[in-house]
């Protein structure tokens, strides 16, 4: 067979195509990373903002070059300006460059013997006898493949699997501004409706005079809403300064996965897969979970020379045991809030504040389960007070 040759491709070197690749080349398959951009990492899509607990868990050391500022909790606020806090006894989470964060990444793949191919953006896919036949400007043959595109997966499209609904991504924008003040140890979260449709505003701090501010919404005017947070949150002495700065852009998911993520000599891993926490959009844990399952899967399909759909299925009920049952929950808790009025916001964090309900969130020290710690923190008379407004967000749900 013309061109190279390989156990299993994995389409993108974002962090899932990665910590895939690293997983299945730690066990012996031959693996091919192809990865459009001519570096890794660029551009950034990302917040940046990953849980220790979540890093240690995808085996990723918490104190490496790409850690900017610890943080240990959240301020969160309404539309009107209520907030209450969140916070561990201890750091919580890393602020990372995503750049040298995957980075990092990248050479964890390499050192377990992956092979990464940069400008090589994969045009078509199609299968032939045992075999991927990748068309990336050179010939690449596989026997498993992987995607790992991201959110809008154009491959994927041309198998067959169902995708994304790309109309349902929001738009992300964030900037890093310099000459702020702030509490570095906090996370801000800003609610609102008018603000950021959708999911919400945020500020991260990078230092004590530095943070990444961003958000997510529904709808292509995000960079005139960020503006307008800015100015609201630090003044207007950035009004000036705004123009020149450097802007991250990027898609949002906030749907859950997609109903099946494996095929015949296929699986599909991180935001193609919808891995992704539907309360914040974060996917990199998840996704980096779901990578490291999906590596152990099909070097043992390489191994027992059986990449059937039905050996490979083992990958997609492994992932949904481990965080189905979270997406699920963070869903149905997402679609509820897409619903509710920047006034049923601000009752909401007053019964959060007149109830103490950060309380027992903060105890729980957890980032990454928001749908299942939310659950156990409403129940009981807490959840008899929030469920007016429940009852008329979910009458609208459908």
């Amino acid at each position: 067979m013309s061109g190279e040759e390989a156990d299993i491709a994995v389409i993108g070197a974002g962090p899932s195509g990665l910590i895939s690749a690293r997983e299945a080349s730690l066990r012996g398959a031959k693996v091919v990373v192809l990865e459009e951009h001519g570096e890794i990492g660029l551009p950034c899509h990302c917040a940046g903002l990953l849980s220790i607990k979540g890093l240690r868990e995808i085996n990723v050391p918490v104190d490496g070059p790409y850690v900017l500022n610890r943080v240990r909790g959240a301020y969160f606020f309404s539309p009107s300006n209520l907030s209450f806090s969140i916070e561990g006894r201890e750091h919580i989470a890393c602020v990372v460059n995503r750049h040298v964060f995957d980075l990092f990444l990248a050479e964890q793949a390499s050192k377990s013997g992956a092979i990464i191919r940069l400008n090589s953006r994969v045009r078509k896919v199609k299968r032939l006898g045992d075999y991927w036949i990748l068309d990336s400007g050179g010939e690449v043959a596989a026997k498993i493949l992987i995607d790992a595109e991201g959110a809008a997966s154009r491959i994927l499209q041309t198998i067959g699997l169902e995708t994304l609904n790309i109309s349902s991504l929001l738009s992300g924008l964030q900037v890093d501004l310099e000459g702020v003040s702030l509490n570095p140890d906090y996370v801000e979260v800003h609610f609102s409706n008018r603000l950021a449709p959708g999911l919400f505003a945020w500020v991260i701090p990078l230092s004590e005079e530095s943070a990444r501010v961003g958000l997510a919404c529904k709808g292509s005017d995000v960079r005139e809403r960020l503006f307008k947070f800015i100015k609201k949150r630090f003044g207007e002495r950035f009004d000036n300064k705004m123009r020149g700065l450097r802007f991250y852009s990027g898609l949002v998911i906030t749907q859950g996965p997609i109903k099946k993520t494996y095929g015949d000599a296929l699986l599909v891993v991180g935001d193609s897969a919808g891995q992704v926490k539907p309360i914040s959009g974060g996917g990199v844990v998840f996704g980096g979970k779901c990578a490291s399952i999906a590596g152990e899967v099909v070097s043992r399909a390489i191994g027992e020379n059986d990449a059937s759909e039905n050996f490979l299925k083992t990958y997609e009920v492994k992932w949904r045991g481990e965080i189905g049952r979270e997406l699920r929950t963070a869903l149905f808790i997402r679609n509820i809030l897409n619903k509710l009025s920047d006034r049923d916001l601000d009752k909401i964090f007053s019964i959060v504040i007149e109830e103490e309900i950060y309380r027992d969130v903060s105890e729980k020290g957890e980032m990454d389960f928001h749908g299942n710690l939310i659950v156990k923190a409403v129940r009981g008379r807490r959840l008899l007070r929030l469920l007016p407004m429940l009852i008329k967000a979910m009458i609208t749900l459908h």
